[in-house]
């Protein structure tokens, strides 16, 4: 059962999706599926793009083909192993059935007319449109969020602030209550300690300017002369 496995298996991936026959000059689309050339040639028959893949629908804003030799060789060796039969000229190939192979004949799937690839592509712009749509909801709604907590966090701020400010006013408020305190207990018997030193100055002051006068007086003079301030002393 291998063997026939694999050489179906081989036929399979040798045969083009668009005309049901083996590969002729077969190129890779961006998607990565294969067909021939001239087959994918005809479905992208429009002058510009997107260019719809055949089988997945995937559009390409150009017409990026690369050849594939290894699958030409693949395709080439399944038409060795197993001959593709004859077929009458101007007959399908794919359903043995007459007709343009341009245009598709009746029941055949293996070409796509005009209409059918633009509603495939509008079928393709309107899935893309609602997931823009989609991501455009959710983006909007993170934003949403983000203004919520940033506003959130804004009020955190401003409340933690006037906290702050609070605790600071109260603060400066006890403290200068009691530096008032202090003067209240301090500067007063500091005053009045200097104005006791004061005094004493002023007294000193006249003992010493009434000494010096005693001191211009003759000596006679100054031994029957009593100092008051000395005696006491």
């Amino acid at each position: 059962m291998a063997a026939p496995d694999l050489s179906t298996n081989l036929q399979e991936e040798a045969t083009c999706a668009i005309c049901l026959d083996y590969f002729t000059d077969p190129v890779m689309t961006d998607c990565g599926h294969n067909f021939c050339r001239e087959c994918i040639r005809r479905c992208w028959g429009q002058p510009e793009g997107p260019y719809a893949c055949p089988e997945c629908r995937e559009l390409s804003p150009q017409r990026n083909l690369r050849p594939n030799r290894p699958l030409a060789k693949m395709a080439e060796m399944a038409r060795r192993l197993h001959p593709p039969s004859p077929v009458p000229q101007g007959v399908c190939a794919a359903h043995r059935e007459p007709g343009d192979r341009t245009l598709p004949s009746q029941g055949h799937t293996g070409f796509t007319s005009p209409q059918g690839k633009l509603e495939k592509s509008l079928e393709h712009l309107r899935k893309q449109m609602e997931d823009a749509l989609l991501f455009q909801a959710q983006a909007e709604e993170t934003c949403a969020l983000w203004q919520k907590m940033v506003e959130s966090q804004r009020q955190n701020v401003l409340a933690e602030f006037e906290r702050l400010r609070r605790l600071l006013a109260e603060e400066e408020q006890r403290l200068l209550q009691r530096l008032e305190e202090e003067e209240l207990e301090v500067l007063p018997p500091l005053r009045e300690s200097a104005a006791r030193l004061g005094q004493q100055s002023a007294q000193l002051a006249e003992l010493i300017a009434e000494l010096e006068g005693r001191c211009q007086l003759p000596a006679l003079g100054l031994l029957q002369m009593r100092t008051p301030g000395l005696c006491e002393m």
